[in-house]
């Protein structure tokens, strides 16, 4: 979607360990502005979720935290500021989770299959996440800003290896994307039988020109483990 490794040695990371001064314990007024923060992004996750962005108000967010609406604006802006910092935190971290997954495989369309599966697999796991990428980028495209650059690496890796045959890169990025997001939605709503996501990632691979018995086996593969990444 959308190596050398340095050596890593144990004695040198101890020595820098043991040469770097350690940051100060976080005093008790930066804990609780750490509470309350996470508390704030914590109340706009439900609400997004749940309403949309456009109807949730700074007001609501505040409430839904227990926090005065004055204090709000100790740690945001506007409301645009808080979808940042979760959008930050939500994509990122299934972002880092997505690659760790794609750099187990070498075949450019079966990392296409992990990563649409990974992301369906992760809305199955976190139905609340889910919603608010699915509600959030009917507004905003997030999916686009956040995840189009390394779905279109592939999908040009894929292009320049002969693996896939698509007549224009840009629109078959969109078109995945769009039918990631349907199905997404349709999961959400309790509207598809088992296995939707093997059989989404077999559509996407069959448009980008993958051939259908090849297209359908890499779908099924097991996702890399995590753990072993």
């Amino acid at each position: 979607m959308f190596k050398t490794e340095p050596r890593f040695s144990i004695l040198s990371f101890m020595h820098d360990l043991a040469m770097t001064p350690q940051a100060p314990a976080p005093t008790r007024n930066e804990r609780r502005r750490a509470q309350t923060r996470a508390r704030l992004l914590a109340a706009a996750r439900k609400l997004f979720a749940a309403r949309g962005f456009e109807p949730t108000t700074i007001r609501d967010i505040a409430g839904a935290a227990d926090t005065a609406l004055g204090s709000f604006y100790n740690y945001f802006r506007t409301k645009e500021d808080v979808l940042a910092a979760l959008l930050e935190d939500a994509l990122g971290e299934q972002h880092e989770l997505l690659e760790q997954r794609q750099h187990q495989v070498d075949d450019v369309a079966e990392r296409v299959s992990i990563a649409h599966r990974h992301l369906l697999a992760a809305v199955r796991e976190d139905p609340e996440w889910g919603w608010l990428l699915v509600r959030l980028d009917l507004e905003h495209r997030i999916v686009e800003h956040v995840l189009a650059g390394s779905a279109m690496r592939d999908l040009r890796d894929g292009i320049d290896a002969g693996r896939f045959a698509v007549t224009d890169a840009d629109v078959a990025l969109q078109a995945s994307g769009g039918a990631l997001l349907e199905v997404m939605h349709a999961a959400l709503r309790g509207a598809l039988a088992a296995g939707y996501d093997s059989a989404h990632a077999e559509g996407v691979l069959r448009s980008f020109g993958v051939a259908p018995a090849q297209a359908r086996d890499i779908a099924r593969r097991p996702l890399p483990d995590l753990d072993s990444a």
